[in-house]
Protein backbone atom coordinates (compact mmCIF):
# COMPACT_ATOMS: atom_id res chain seq x y z
CA UNK A 1 0.00 0.00 0.00
CA UNK A 2 1.02 3.13 -0.75
CA UNK A 3 2.27 5.71 2.22
CA UNK A 4 3.18 8.80 0.60
CA UNK A 5 3.77 10.97 -2.63
CA UNK A 6 5.93 13.41 -2.94
CA UNK A 7 6.09 15.75 -6.59
CA UNK A 8 8.05 18.97 -7.31
CA UNK A 9 7.23 20.27 -10.59
CA UNK A 10 5.06 17.31 -11.84
CA UNK A 11 2.11 18.29 -14.69
CA UNK A 12 0.33 21.07 -12.39
CA UNK A 13 1.52 21.07 -9.22
CA UNK A 14 4.66 22.88 -8.36
CA UNK A 15 5.01 20.75 -4.90
CA UNK A 16 2.80 18.33 -3.11
CA UNK A 17 3.49 15.74 -0.13
CA UNK A 18 0.44 13.83 0.07
CA UNK A 19 -0.22 10.89 2.76
CA UNK A 20 -2.50 8.12 2.01
CA UNK A 21 -4.43 6.09 4.56
CA UNK A 22 -4.44 2.70 4.56
CA UNK A 23 -8.19 2.38 3.54
CA UNK A 24 -10.21 5.27 1.37
CA UNK A 25 -8.50 8.33 0.14
CA UNK A 26 -10.97 10.74 -1.78
CA UNK A 27 -9.42 13.39 -4.27
CA UNK A 28 -11.52 16.43 -4.82
CA UNK A 29 -11.38 19.12 -7.26
CA UNK A 30 -12.59 21.06 -10.51
CA UNK A 31 -11.83 20.15 -13.86
CA UNK A 32 -8.43 20.91 -14.52
CA UNK A 33 -6.66 20.64 -11.16
CA UNK A 34 -4.81 17.68 -11.63
CA UNK A 35 -6.94 15.00 -9.93
CA UNK A 36 -6.61 11.96 -12.71
CA UNK A 37 -2.91 13.18 -12.60
CA UNK A 38 -2.06 12.16 -8.81
CA UNK A 39 -3.81 9.02 -9.45
CA UNK A 40 -1.96 8.02 -12.59
CA UNK A 41 1.29 8.69 -11.26
CA UNK A 42 0.81 6.67 -7.89
CA UNK A 43 -0.42 4.09 -10.34
CA UNK A 44 2.20 4.26 -12.90
CA UNK A 45 5.12 3.72 -9.92
CA UNK A 46 2.91 0.91 -8.19
CA UNK A 47 2.35 -1.08 -11.42
CA UNK A 48 5.64 -0.36 -12.78
CA UNK A 49 6.53 -2.12 -9.52
CA UNK A 50 4.62 -4.92 -9.87
CA UNK A 51 5.27 -5.54 -13.23
CA UNK A 52 9.05 -4.83 -12.49
CA UNK A 53 8.59 -7.65 -9.78
CA UNK A 54 7.00 -10.26 -12.31
CA UNK A 55 9.69 -9.63 -14.33
CA UNK A 56 12.33 -10.43 -11.41
CA UNK A 57 11.14 -13.86 -10.34
CA UNK A 58 12.05 -17.41 -11.36
CA UNK A 59 15.18 -17.79 -13.26
CA UNK A 60 14.69 -14.30 -14.91
CA UNK A 61 17.73 -11.63 -13.59
CA UNK A 62 16.48 -8.81 -12.27
CA UNK A 63 16.61 -6.19 -14.53
CA UNK A 64 19.41 -3.50 -14.16
CA UNK A 65 19.26 0.50 -13.68
CA UNK A 66 19.11 1.22 -16.93
CA UNK A 67 16.51 -1.04 -18.21
CA UNK A 68 14.57 0.21 -14.82
CA UNK A 69 14.58 3.84 -15.59
CA UNK A 70 13.79 3.24 -19.58
CA UNK A 71 10.69 1.04 -18.39
CA UNK A 72 9.20 3.34 -15.72
CA UNK A 73 9.70 6.33 -18.27
CA UNK A 74 8.04 4.31 -20.61
CA UNK A 75 5.06 3.15 -18.11
CA UNK A 76 4.58 7.06 -17.44
CA UNK A 77 4.97 7.71 -21.55
CA UNK A 78 2.28 5.43 -21.99
CA UNK A 79 -0.52 5.95 -18.98
CA UNK A 80 -0.14 9.85 -19.57
CA UNK A 81 -0.06 9.20 -23.23
CA UNK A 82 2.91 12.04 -23.20
CA UNK A 83 4.87 12.63 -26.34
CA UNK A 84 7.48 12.31 -24.04
CA UNK A 85 8.43 11.86 -20.22
CA UNK A 86 9.85 15.54 -20.49
CA UNK A 87 6.60 16.71 -20.96
CA UNK A 88 5.12 15.16 -17.73
CA UNK A 89 7.04 18.30 -16.23
CA UNK A 90 5.83 21.48 -15.12
CA UNK A 91 5.90 23.98 -18.12
CA UNK A 92 7.74 26.92 -17.24
CA UNK A 93 10.35 28.63 -19.57
CA UNK A 94 14.24 27.24 -19.38
CA UNK A 95 14.88 23.78 -18.21
CA UNK A 96 12.93 22.74 -15.25
CA UNK A 97 13.06 19.16 -12.90
CA UNK A 98 10.61 17.18 -11.91
CA UNK A 99 10.66 14.95 -8.91
CA UNK A 100 9.10 12.03 -7.57
CA UNK A 101 9.23 10.03 -4.14
CA UNK A 102 6.61 7.28 -3.39
CA UNK A 103 6.82 5.13 -0.20
CA UNK A 104 5.13 2.17 0.97
CA UNK A 105 3.59 1.06 4.16
CA UNK A 106 5.93 -1.68 5.29
CA UNK A 107 7.71 -1.82 2.68
CA UNK A 108 10.89 0.54 2.63
CA UNK A 109 12.71 -1.11 0.92
CA UNK A 110 10.30 -0.75 -2.01
CA UNK A 111 10.34 3.05 -2.29
CA UNK A 112 11.30 4.64 -5.17
CA UNK A 113 12.54 7.84 -6.41
CA UNK A 114 12.83 9.17 -9.41
CA UNK A 115 13.71 12.26 -11.59
CA UNK A 116 13.46 14.12 -14.82
CA UNK A 117 13.73 17.49 -16.86
CA UNK A 118 11.80 18.75 -19.90
CA UNK A 119 14.92 17.71 -21.82
CA UNK A 120 14.20 14.16 -21.21
CA UNK A 121 12.63 11.92 -24.01
CA UNK A 122 12.42 8.16 -23.23
CA UNK A 123 14.42 8.12 -19.87
CA UNK A 124 14.64 9.37 -16.73
CA UNK A 125 16.75 9.22 -13.16
CA UNK A 126 16.15 6.38 -10.87
CA UNK A 127 17.95 8.51 -7.62
CA UNK A 128 15.93 5.61 -4.81
CA UNK A 129 15.76 2.46 -6.93
CA UNK A 130 14.47 0.02 -4.83
CA UNK A 131 15.72 -3.26 -3.46
CA UNK A 132 12.47 -5.14 -3.03
CA UNK A 133 9.90 -4.29 -5.81
CA UNK A 134 6.24 -3.81 -4.92
CA UNK A 135 3.97 -6.86 -6.07
CA UNK A 136 0.46 -6.87 -5.22
CA UNK A 137 -2.04 -5.95 -7.67
CA UNK A 138 -2.86 -2.12 -8.91
CA UNK A 139 -6.18 -1.39 -10.93
CA UNK A 140 -6.76 1.54 -12.58
CA UNK A 141 -10.69 1.90 -13.19
CA UNK A 142 -10.49 4.82 -16.14
CA UNK A 143 -13.57 6.77 -16.75
CA UNK A 144 -14.81 5.00 -19.72
CA UNK A 145 -15.68 1.60 -19.16
CA UNK A 146 -13.94 -1.67 -20.73
CA UNK A 147 -16.24 -4.55 -20.14
CA UNK A 148 -17.51 -3.30 -23.80
CA UNK A 149 -14.47 -2.51 -25.64
CA UNK A 150 -12.66 -6.18 -24.02
CA UNK A 151 -12.86 -8.40 -26.90
CA UNK A 152 -9.89 -8.72 -28.80
CA UNK A 153 -8.49 -5.46 -27.62
CA UNK A 154 -5.22 -6.96 -25.66
CA UNK A 155 -3.94 -8.12 -29.03
CA UNK A 156 -5.29 -4.96 -30.73
CA UNK A 157 -3.40 -2.76 -28.08
CA UNK A 158 -0.29 -4.77 -28.55
CA UNK A 159 0.23 -4.63 -32.42
CA UNK A 160 -1.66 -1.28 -33.29
CA UNK A 161 -0.30 2.16 -32.28
CA UNK A 162 -4.14 3.64 -30.27
CA UNK A 163 -5.04 6.81 -28.80
CA UNK A 164 -5.47 4.64 -25.87
CA UNK A 165 -3.57 5.09 -22.62
CA UNK A 166 -2.43 2.35 -21.07
CA UNK A 167 -4.57 1.68 -18.09
CA UNK A 168 -6.94 0.53 -20.47
CA UNK A 169 -4.45 -2.16 -21.27
CA UNK A 170 -3.60 -3.00 -17.95
CA UNK A 171 -7.40 -3.63 -16.98
CA UNK A 172 -7.79 -5.62 -19.80
CA UNK A 173 -5.71 -8.27 -18.59
CA UNK A 174 -6.49 -7.88 -15.26
CA UNK A 175 -10.50 -9.07 -16.32
CA UNK A 176 -8.95 -11.94 -18.66
CA UNK A 177 -8.07 -14.09 -15.36
CA UNK A 178 -10.65 -16.67 -14.78
CA UNK A 179 -13.15 -16.85 -11.77
CA UNK A 180 -11.96 -17.84 -8.13
CA UNK A 181 -13.66 -21.14 -7.41
CA UNK A 182 -14.10 -22.83 -3.68
CA UNK A 183 -13.12 -21.50 -0.45
CA UNK A 184 -11.46 -17.84 -2.36
CA UNK A 185 -14.78 -17.45 -3.90
CA UNK A 186 -16.76 -17.94 -0.42
CA UNK A 187 -14.47 -15.20 0.80
CA UNK A 188 -15.74 -12.47 -1.63
CA UNK A 189 -19.24 -13.31 -1.08
CA UNK A 190 -19.89 -10.87 0.81
CA UNK A 191 -18.36 -8.50 -1.35
CA UNK A 192 -19.98 -9.31 -4.37
CA UNK A 193 -23.89 -9.54 -3.15
CA UNK A 194 -24.96 -5.89 -2.70
CA UNK A 195 -23.42 -5.25 -6.19
CA UNK A 196 -24.81 -8.45 -8.47
CA UNK A 197 -28.18 -6.95 -5.95
CA UNK A 198 -27.72 -3.89 -7.59
CA UNK A 199 -26.85 -4.98 -11.36
CA UNK A 200 -30.28 -7.79 -10.46
CA UNK A 201 -27.87 -10.47 -11.97
CA UNK A 202 -23.79 -11.21 -12.17
CA UNK A 203 -20.94 -10.87 -14.60
CA UNK A 204 -19.75 -13.92 -16.92
CA UNK A 205 -17.84 -14.53 -19.89
CA UNK A 206 -18.12 -16.54 -22.73
CA UNK A 207 -16.62 -17.35 -26.02
CA UNK A 208 -14.37 -13.94 -24.86
CA UNK A 209 -17.37 -11.52 -24.50
CA UNK A 210 -18.77 -10.25 -21.46
CA UNK A 211 -22.91 -10.77 -20.30
CA UNK A 212 -24.94 -10.09 -17.34
CA UNK A 213 -26.55 -12.91 -16.44
CA UNK A 214 -29.95 -12.26 -14.58
CA UNK A 215 -32.17 -15.39 -13.15
CA UNK A 216 -35.14 -15.44 -15.15
CA UNK A 217 -34.45 -13.13 -17.86
CA UNK A 218 -31.74 -14.83 -19.50
CA UNK A 219 -28.63 -13.21 -20.56
CA UNK A 220 -27.41 -9.86 -22.09
CA UNK A 221 -24.50 -8.52 -24.31
CA UNK A 222 -22.87 -5.82 -21.84
CA UNK A 223 -23.44 -3.16 -24.77
CA UNK A 224 -26.92 -3.74 -24.02
CA UNK A 225 -26.12 -2.87 -20.22
CA UNK A 226 -26.09 0.94 -18.86
CA UNK A 227 -22.74 2.14 -19.12
CA UNK A 228 -22.80 2.82 -15.73
CA UNK A 229 -23.80 -0.56 -14.87
CA UNK A 230 -21.00 -2.29 -16.33
CA UNK A 231 -18.14 0.16 -14.52
CA UNK A 232 -20.03 -2.00 -11.54
CA UNK A 233 -19.90 -5.03 -13.52
CA UNK A 234 -15.87 -5.00 -13.73
CA UNK A 235 -15.40 -4.00 -10.43
CA UNK A 236 -17.58 -7.32 -9.13
CA UNK A 237 -15.68 -9.67 -11.82
CA UNK A 238 -11.82 -8.24 -10.40
CA UNK A 239 -13.63 -9.25 -6.99
CA UNK A 240 -14.62 -12.40 -7.98
CA UNK A 241 -11.44 -13.14 -10.25
CA UNK A 242 -9.43 -12.36 -6.81
CA UNK A 243 -7.39 -9.28 -8.67
CA UNK A 244 -8.75 -7.16 -5.59
CA UNK A 245 -7.52 -8.60 -2.63
CA UNK A 246 -6.10 -7.77 0.72
CA UNK A 247 -2.94 -5.61 -0.03
CA UNK A 248 -4.37 -4.63 -3.28
CA UNK A 249 -4.98 -0.94 -4.93
CA UNK A 250 -7.86 0.20 -6.49
CA UNK A 251 -7.77 3.63 -8.41
CA UNK A 252 -11.02 4.59 -9.50
CA UNK A 253 -11.07 7.98 -11.94
CA UNK A 254 -14.49 9.50 -11.54
CA UNK A 255 -16.81 6.53 -10.15
CA UNK A 256 -19.68 8.95 -10.49
CA UNK A 257 -19.77 9.23 -13.89
CA UNK A 258 -22.89 8.21 -15.66
CA UNK A 259 -24.58 7.04 -12.68
CA UNK A 260 -27.25 9.18 -10.82
CA UNK A 261 -27.41 9.49 -6.97
CA UNK A 262 -29.22 6.31 -6.18
CA UNK A 263 -26.27 4.40 -7.40
CA UNK A 264 -23.60 6.36 -6.02
CA UNK A 265 -25.16 5.40 -2.91
CA UNK A 266 -24.52 1.76 -3.77
CA UNK A 267 -20.70 2.77 -5.25
CA UNK A 268 -19.48 4.57 -2.15
CA UNK A 269 -20.72 1.63 -0.06
CA UNK A 270 -19.22 -0.60 -2.50
CA UNK A 271 -15.71 0.76 -1.78
CA UNK A 272 -16.09 1.16 1.78
CA UNK A 273 -16.89 -2.53 1.85
CA UNK A 274 -13.85 -3.34 -0.36
CA UNK A 275 -11.17 -0.99 1.85
CA UNK A 276 -13.01 -2.91 5.04
CA UNK A 277 -11.66 -6.07 3.67
CA UNK A 278 -7.83 -5.23 2.50
CA UNK A 279 -7.81 -3.12 -0.51
CA UNK A 280 -6.61 0.06 -0.71
CA UNK A 281 -8.93 2.43 -2.19
CA UNK A 282 -7.95 6.29 -4.35
CA UNK A 283 -10.47 7.99 -5.92
CA UNK A 284 -10.59 11.19 -7.82
CA UNK A 285 -14.14 12.63 -8.43
CA UNK A 286 -15.73 16.17 -8.51
CA UNK A 287 -18.83 14.99 -7.72
CA UNK A 288 -19.93 16.42 -4.28
CA UNK A 289 -22.36 14.08 -3.68
CA UNK A 290 -20.09 11.06 -3.74
CA UNK A 291 -17.95 13.29 -1.75
CA UNK A 292 -20.43 13.81 1.20
CA UNK A 293 -21.89 10.37 0.83
CA UNK A 294 -18.43 8.44 1.11
CA UNK A 295 -17.68 10.97 4.26
CA UNK A 296 -20.97 10.19 6.19
CA UNK A 297 -20.26 6.16 5.71
CA UNK A 298 -16.84 6.73 7.03
CA UNK A 299 -17.53 9.31 9.39
CA UNK A 300 -18.84 5.78 11.87
CA UNK A 301 -16.65 3.42 10.01
CA UNK A 302 -13.59 2.06 11.50
CA UNK A 303 -12.28 1.88 7.83
CA UNK A 304 -9.19 4.41 7.71
CA UNK A 305 -9.90 7.59 5.42
CA UNK A 306 -7.86 10.03 3.89
CA UNK A 307 -9.49 13.69 1.87
CA UNK A 308 -7.73 16.13 -0.45
CA UNK A 309 -8.83 19.14 -1.98
CA UNK A 310 -6.97 20.48 -4.78
CA UNK A 311 -7.81 24.28 -6.42
CA UNK A 312 -5.84 26.20 -8.42
CA UNK A 313 -3.76 28.93 -7.01
CA UNK A 314 -0.99 31.26 -8.11
CA UNK A 315 -0.38 29.42 -11.84
CA UNK A 316 -0.19 25.92 -9.79
CA UNK A 317 -2.07 23.37 -7.71
CA UNK A 318 -2.41 23.77 -4.21
CA UNK A 319 -3.56 20.25 -2.09
CA UNK A 320 -5.35 20.50 1.42
CA UNK A 321 -5.77 16.94 2.96
CA UNK A 322 -7.27 15.86 6.27
CA UNK A 323 -9.04 13.33 7.49
CA UNK A 324 -12.95 14.19 6.70
CA UNK A 325 -14.35 16.18 4.27
CA UNK A 326 -14.68 19.06 6.43
CA UNK A 327 -11.17 19.34 7.05
CA UNK A 328 -10.23 20.38 3.35
CA UNK A 329 -10.37 23.34 1.74
CA UNK A 330 -11.84 25.18 -0.71
CA UNK A 331 -13.76 22.07 -2.44
CA UNK A 332 -15.01 24.27 -5.69
CA UNK A 333 -18.19 22.28 -5.72
CA UNK A 334 -19.45 22.62 -2.07
CA UNK A 335 -18.80 26.95 -3.45
CA UNK A 336 -20.04 26.24 -7.13
CA UNK A 337 -23.55 24.47 -5.37
CA UNK A 338 -24.13 27.42 -2.92
CA UNK A 339 -23.82 30.28 -5.62
CA UNK A 340 -26.45 28.32 -7.32
CA UNK A 341 -28.72 27.77 -4.82
CA UNK A 342 -28.46 31.38 -3.66
CA UNK A 343 -28.86 32.18 -7.81
CA UNK A 344 -32.14 30.14 -7.71
CA UNK A 345 -33.81 31.23 -4.77
CA UNK A 346 -33.02 35.00 -6.12
CA UNK A 347 -34.57 33.36 -9.54
CA UNK A 348 -38.19 31.83 -7.98
CA UNK A 349 -38.95 34.70 -5.58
Amino acid sequence: MIQTLKIKNFTAFATANLSFAKGVNVVIGSNGTGKSHLLKLAYSCARWSQEMAGRAQGDLARPDKATLQKELAGKLVRVFRAESVGRLSRRAQGLRRTEVEVNFYEKPKSAIGLSFSTKNTVDLNLDRVPSEFFSEESVFLPTKEMLSMFPGFASLYRDRELAIDETYYDLCLALDRPLLKGRRYDAINSLLKPVEAVLDGSIRVEGGRFYLVQEGAGKFEIPLVAEGFRKLGAVAYLLANGTLGKQSLLFWDEPETNLNPRYMKDVANLLVDIAGHGTQVFIATHSLFMMRELSMLLQDSKVDKRFFALAKQDGAVRVSEGDSAEAVEPIEALDAEMDQSERYLAATK
